[in-house]
């Protein structure tokens, strides 16, 4: 399988979060349909029917998330629901994705045609395999019917087939039925605990099921998604206080704030490539032009609205230019070099270039109209924290302030290890396991140091290395960050700095804004109780909150905040 559409089958799973079916005959009325929601807003409608046949289990299933997916999948299983065979076909954003799966003793074959590009790939495995892909609820409702007829935990080999994976699920019924609530009633449902484990990864999912076996809501604590059954009858009324007060949308916030900019499509061209940003400013800005600042991404494919599509689509950076210009300052949200429709490619860059990138786009901000060159900021977010720093302690620019959001403290190899650990801990793997994961941590990182060139090459020890096909293609760009000390670069940037971190983020830590805001000679160093990597805020477990939403606006009091400092030093700088 190519790495190209392995990458996208990854990024596909984790943004649907689920889906369900329309009936074995092909009859949408048979489906049982569920809303989809996450963190409390819906997403769309998902529908299933798994019905029982003489040789197992089949099912038509599909998902509709307007403006995200629209899918289909069929499944066919053996009597104790052992996959025989799985189809999958539709269009995520606007691109045609179809796969094929046939199993077999020795494990499956599996074809994936996406965009037109089609590749063929085999799974082994000892065991016979079972569908539970996130995308689909109809392999959790084939888990539900066995545990019920088998009346004893299961445990057994899966496959998430749009990944290419496997891994193992387990279920356990809970002894005893409870109230559960499902739209406006609150159901009797038995809870089956349920665990699917792939590599370091665990998705653990709670699937309430009716007397019949029949899956009333699928709750997903970890990514605060929750599929429940539109016509669930029966019980008693919610306490309609618990109901969420109204709130703006990310949608809403976008419109109500469009106003306030004008907003223009800019290029420069720089390090070999032509890279192209989006330039807010202010509606009826001074003569003398905007204070502006840069906003440099995070890692990964971002774009210039701060969405990584379909994973992330709340379009958070866009959100933060439209509240800023309302304030009186111009944004330049950057695509990254590869990063469409910037030109180059993705993985053929280093620290030093993205610095030397923004050094370029400053130089550009000096000649544009509309922007004050004598008041210019930088924004650095997560991994775009690291490379404002860099760019500033090596002198490729010279802004007049600095803002931190999300950044790391510690050397990305010191916090990569940590996140596989704690990643790992939390799937539930064993001592032993986790010891497993992190001897890879540093198998990978001392090939990468002693790597050349923009990839890693996979041989030797390294092919059975779990992590290394996760960041083999980008071995360059690593390489030039995972010993870089953020904390050393902090002490050499002197201009008012702003440092933001949010205790509920669970990617860079409280001891990160710690230890950068101890380092900076003129800082403000802000915590906020509630606020995730996304820039959004939840008052659920930070675990629950992993994704932001895809309607869910950014923190009013980091607005609040930034503004309050903006307004104390940016606009002020001559």
């Amino acid at each position: 399988m190519s790495r190209r559409l392995n990458v996208f089958a990854l990024i596909l799973a984790a943004a649907a979060g689920s889906a369900l079916a329309q009936g074995p005959a092909g009859d949408p009325a048979n489906a049982v349909v569920y809303e989809l929601s996450q963190g409390g807003v819906v997403l769309g409608e998902v529908g299933t029917n798994v019905v029982a046949t003489p040789d197992g289990y089949a099912s038509d299933s599909f998902v509709d998330l307007p403006g995200l997916l629209s899918l289909e999948d069929v499944l066919v299983t053996g009597p104790d629901g052992a996959a025989v065979s799985y189809e999958l076909s539709g269009v995520v954003r606007g691109i045609q994705i179809a796969m094929t799966a046939r199993f077999h003793a020795g494990g499956g074959s599996f074809e994936l045609t996406q965009a037109g590009q089609t590749a063929s790939f085999e799974l082994a495995s000892d065991e016979p395999l079972y569908v539970l892909d996130n995308n689909f609820i109809d392999g959790f409702q084939v888990i539900a019917y066995e545990a019920l007829k088998r009346g004893e935990p299961i445990d057994v080999a899966a496959v998430v087939p749009q990944s290419g994976a496997l891994g193992r699920v387990t279920a356990r019924l809970r002894p005893e039925a409870e109230p559960v609530p499902v739209g406006d009633a609150s159901v009797q449902a038995t809870g089956l605990d349920i665990a699917l484990t792939v590599g370091p990864q665990t998705v653990e999912a709670v699937a309430w099921l009716d007397p019949d076996g029949t899956i009333v809501a699928l709750d997903q604590p970890m990514s605060n998604i929750r599929f429940a059954q539109v016509d669930a009858s029966a019980g008693e009324p919610q306490d309609e206080a618990a109901a969420a007060e109204p709130r703006e949308t990310a949608t809403e916030l976008l419109e109500r704030t469009a106003t306030c900019v004008e907003t223009v499509g800019v290029n420069v061209d720089s390090t070999g490539a032509n890279l192209y940003g989006l330039l807010s400013l202010p509606v009826n800005g001074p003569a003398s032009g905007a204070p502006t600042l840069v906003l440099l991404p995070g890692s990964g494919p971002t774009d210039v609205a701060g969405n990584s599509l379909p994973v992330i689509t709340n379009s958070g950076y866009e959100q933060l230019a439209n509240l800023l210009g309302c304030e009186g300052y111009g944004v330049l949200r950057v695509a990254k070099l590869g990063i469409p429709p910037s030109t180059g490619d993705a993985n053929a860059v280093t620290l030093e270039s993205y610095a030397q990138n923004t050094a370029d786009w400053f130089a550009l901000l000096a000649e544009t109209d509309g922007v004050d060159a004598s008041r210019l900021g930088l924004i650095g977010h997560s991994e775009g924290g690291l490379i404002a720093l860099y760019a500033v302690a090596n002198g490729y620019v010279e802004p007049d302030v600095v803002v931190l959001l999300a950044t790391a403290g510690r050397p990305l190899g010191v916090l990569l290890k940590e996140q596989v650990i704690a990643s790992a801990e939390r799937g539930g793997l064993d001592e032993a396991a986790v010891a497993v994961y992190a001897e890879d941590v540093d198998e990978l990182l001392e090939a990468v140091r002693e790597s050349r060139g923009p990839a890693l090459e996979i041989e030797g020890d390294l092919e059975d290395n779990q992590l290394a096909p996760a960041f083999a293609a980008a071995a360059g760009l690593l390489r030039s960050e995972i010993d870089v000390d953020p904390v050393e670069l902090a002490r050499q940037v002197t201009m008012p700095t702003i440092v933001v971190q949010g205790l509920k983020d669970v990617q860079v830590r409280e001891v990160d804004g710690d230890l950068l805001a101890n380092a900076l000679p003129d800082v403000l160093h802000l915590e906020l109780p509630d606020l995730t990597h996304n820039l959004v805020e939840t008052r659920l477990p930070a675990e629950a909150m992993l994704l932001p939403p895809n309607d869910a606006t950014v923190s009013e009091t980091l607005v609040r905040s930034l503004t309050t400092f903006l307004h104390g030093t940016l606009r002020l700088a001559r």
